[in-house]
């Protein structure tokens, strides 16, 4: 596997790329200061339609509570390659965080027996997909998980999942054409399509994002969409199947149409596992904030899960 780690000096990480299917996906590997000894680590990746370096507020208080963070730019985004550019598909994101997984286990300084995965809204999904399907994985982390809405179908039996657990790493995407369905993700007015998130905390936080992070940000996404016995992106399938320590911080505000409080309540009473359960004041993008209530609330519950599963 092609890999690289560069220091950047003036900051506490390192870049980093590794290969996924036939792509380098970059991002930034933080470390905690003056540890001589193996320490755990977060595998984070963005949700929908934000980017990498929008997560340095995250990795940064992990690395400074004594954990490595490794963040990265999923296939299609940021300084990630792969194309279409924007492109955002589910079960690439999955074999995306396996190959992240293979990379950080051969860092130095990595405790690979303490191993976990951390989502945000659409990538909270992904996360517990790997919680599943991968036995490094030793916990989850979900902020403001997408588990549905009033009218998702819960399955009662397991076929849909026994199939995407059996095809997710084998499956050949290039045997499977994938349709681009066009969206924007807030109501900006650039890209087209039907907008994903209304209202007007959306288009505040990104506004506020780009100042921050001077970055190639798009409101313009591209849902890749494949024909297949069952699909990678159906909320609410992941979540009876984990098997290890989780953590779900949903917002009681959530403005986000597939992050309903009650059905993400739902998704997280059907966990089979050691879980916890931190409901966060405000909406779906409040805890994006440094120094606000529900960051530090977020952040505070993260930080004591992470301290108590890898004690």
């Amino acid at each position: 596997m092609a890999e690289n780690a560069t220091k950047n000096i003036a900051e506490n990480y390192e870049k980093i790329e590794f290969a996924s299917e036939g792509a380098t996906l970059r991002g930034r590997l933080y470390r905690p200061s003056n540890v001589s000894t193996d320490v755990p680590v977060v595998i984070m990746a963005h949700g929908f339609s934000v980017l990498a370096a929008w997560l340095d507020d995250f990795a940064t208080d992990f690395a400074q509570a004594g954990f490595a963070a490794l963040v990265f730019d999923h296939r299609n985004f940021g300084e990630s390659d792969g194309t279409p550019r924007y492109g955002f598909d589910t079960l690439l994101q999955i074999r995306g965080y396996r190959d992240a997984i293979d990379f950080v286990a051969s860092q130095r300084g990595i405790d690979k027996q303490k191993i976990a995965v951390w989502g945000e809204s659409a990538t909270s999904l992904v996360a517990q997909f790997i919680g599943v399907f991968d036995d490094r994985v030793r916990a989850v982390i979900a902020f403001t998980p997408v588990c549905g809405n009033s009218a998702t179908k819960f399955d009662e039996s397991p076929e849909k999942f026994e199939w995407v657990r059996q095809n997710w790493l084998s499956l050949d995407l290039s045997t499977v054409p994938a349709r681009e369905l066009a969206v924007r993700f807030c109501r900006l007015h650039e890209g087209e399509g039907p907008v994903v998130v209304e209202g007007g905390a959306a288009v505040s936080y990104v506004t506020r994002m780009r100042k921050k992070y001077p970055s190639d940000w798009s409101n313009q996404v591209f849902i890749l969409q494949r024909k297949l016995e069952a699909q990678f992106n159906e909320q609410r399938l992941p979540a009876k199947y984990l098997k290890v320590p989780t953590l779900f911080v949903i917002a009681k505000d959530d403005e986000v149409p597939l992050c309903e409080l009650a059905t993400n309540r739902r998704c997280f009473d059907l966990i089979d596992a050691p879980k916890q359960l931190t409901e966060i004041t405000g909406g779906h993008f409040g805890l994006g904030y440094r120094g606000t209530e529900p960051y530090d609330q977020a952040m505070g519950a993260a930080i004591k899960f992470l301290h108590s599963t890898f004690k």
